[in-house]
């Protein structure tokens, strides 16, 4: 089953959104929770030390005296103060337990006399500090120190860790007076059940998230994939043999002239009965397709100007249509993007590719983070080319307001960075997976960025530099290229810069037959 761009963007965009709202309530939730529980833990700690007295002195008053009916409506009054406590026990210091809400509901308890069995508890009733038991089985005892403020201490009154920030509390134990200890259970039924309403929200809110990004990744699609969807329908009638097939593409970009010379072909290739006729429409093809190549390449009259900033670039291609590319792309006075790909081979294959990849990135150029256009233009080419096909990339912002070059490596060359104090150059790592490999890159590359100082410089270039060839056993390599970039780095423009090296490269090759594209862009401050 083949499935759209559309229908691959909507999805994308859908799980992002799933995977953001969950994530993103997960958090909110797990700090909610702590906060509630704090919230629980201080006010049963303070609600415990203001009615302890109280009940132990109803105690005396009432339930002694065989007031029960009188100590159970005292009883309930306090727990109506907080809904958080369920369960209160009155013990003496020996261990028993004189009251217990929980079984002593219509009456006194008059049975057999009812003891902690539980060393630990029986410790904490022993013990003249409030104290209390997690619910993960830790004892810690409060010691109120001169500021009024508690201190965490053992059964020894040696200082431990304070609990912490969310932690549960299964009850505390407080010395009530001279004769009492008061017990109270702690419940958390009314926390889970305000997480349960969060969840609740959270849930509604991520469908909502879900319809609107299906909404806005529709939109999205059909201004984006409609040219590149045409092109796909029209070769698909090309290879069943229909070459009245023709493609409607008024955009002004790439594509559009794309689209023309797609129409052209086809007409070609259904008037072609004889092989010199063929002959001759491949060659008008070929000049076509290199017209288009040369479209893409920008003019150094075509290169966006910066007040700060001096860019420069250029390509030899290894034969009539090259798989390398590069451009400038001027989005506002602020913001300047360039890139340089490579697409594996030559010929017709590799420039539609970089044809595509040109007018994708024009398409997601107005987008503020270079690394989402570089994750969204690989989707596309993993969807609409073939497998063997992949475009190694360079995508690379200059923005003037905050002076900072970033960049996105997905599997290119390493960047050379002049540094103009040091008068070095600086070999940037490498890094990045090469576009149309895998579905989602976003894993696989990140934003670099470098600091240009006024004269630094940076190089990119593709591996038809290193890797030129001067015989069968010598290559152009990466200290020689390193050392050229020293050479001509007193030269004042980017341009000189440009055509120096590649003079050197030239040279270097010495007539001897090119076997990749060679392109170069120089990026100086100025």
């Amino acid at each position: 089953m083949k499935i759209s761009i559309r229908s691959k963007l909507i999805l994308a965009i859908s799980l992002l959104v799933i995977v953001m709202f969950s994530i993103a309530g997960m958090l909110f939730i797990n700090e909610k929770k702590t906060e509630l529980a704090n919230d629980i833990y201080a006010n049963a700690l303070a609600f415990s030390r203001l009615t302890s007295s109280t009940v132990a002195y109803n105690y005396d008053l009432y339930l002694a005296q065989n007031g029960f009916v009188y100590f159970n409506k005292e009883i309930k009054t306090i727990f109506d103060q907080n809904a958080d406590v369920s369960v209160i026990k009155v013990l003496n210091f020996s261990g028993e337990v004189l009251y217990d809400s929980s079984a002593d509901t219509d009456k006194k308890y008059d049975g057999e006399k009812r003891v902690i069995k539980d060393e630990d508890l029986l410790s904490q009733v022993k013990a003249e500090s409030i104290s209390l038991k997690t619910l993960d089985g830790r004892t810690v005892y409060l010691k109120q120190n001169a500021s009024g403020n508690f201190d965490f201490v053992d059964n020894l009154e040696k200082p431990i860790d304070a609990l912490e920030s969310g932690t549960m509390v299964d009850y505390f134990v407080v010395p009530a007076t001279e004769k009492y200890v008061v017990f109270y259970k702690i419940d958390y039924k009314h926390l889970d059940e305000r997480i349960a309403i969060m969840v609740k929200r959270i849930v509604y809110l991520v469908l909502f998230g879900i319809m609107m990004g299906m909404i806005m990744s529709f939109i999205m699609s059909l201004q984006i994939t409609r040219s590149v969807k045409k092109l796909v329908t029209g070769a698909e009638g090309i290879s069943r043999g229909d070459f009245t097939t023709h493609v409607d593409i008024t955009s002004g970009d790439e594509l559009g002239f794309l689209g023309k010379a797609f129409n052209k072909m086809a007409v070609d290739l259904g008037a072609s009965v004889e092989a010199k006729v063929y002959k001759e429409r491949v060659t008008r093809e070929l000049e076509l397709a290199t017209q288009i190549q040369d479209r893409l390449v920008p003019d150094d009259d075509q290169i966006p100007q910066f007040a700060d900033l001096d860019v420069s670039g250029g390509l030899i291609p290894a034969s009539e249509i090259g798989g390398d590319i590069y451009d400038f792309i001027k989005v506002s006075d602020d913001r300047l993007l360039m890139y340089l790909g490579d697409v594996t081979g030559h010929g017709v294959p590799a420039g539609i590719i970089s044809s595509i990849a040109n007018a994708l990135f024009y398409g997601y150029a107005d987008r503020e983070d270079i690394k989402q256009v570089v994750v969204d233009v690989n989707r596309v080419l993993k969807a609409k080319t073939m497998p063997t096909m992949f475009l190694t990339l360079c995508f690379a912002q200059w923005q003037v307001s905050t002076k900072k070059f970033s960049y996105v490596n997905a599997g290119h060359e390493q960047l050379l960075h002049y540094v103009a104090k040091a008068k070095n150059v600086d070999v940037r790592p490498a890094g990045g997976i090469a576009l149309g490999m895998i579905p989602d890159v976003s894993k696989h590359v990140k934003i670099e960025e470098i600091g240009l100082d006024s004269g630094d410089f940076v190089v990119i270039y593709s591996d038809g530099i290193p890797e030129c060839w001067r015989n069968e056993k010598e290559l152009f390599g990466m200290e020689r290229l390193k050392a050229t970039v020293e050479k001509f780095s007193n030269l004042p423009t980017a341009k000189e810069i440009k055509d120096a090296i590649l003079a050197e490269v030239k040279a270097f090759a010495n007539g001897y037959k090119q076997m990749d594209d060679i392109t170069i862009v120089v990026v100086k401050r100025i």
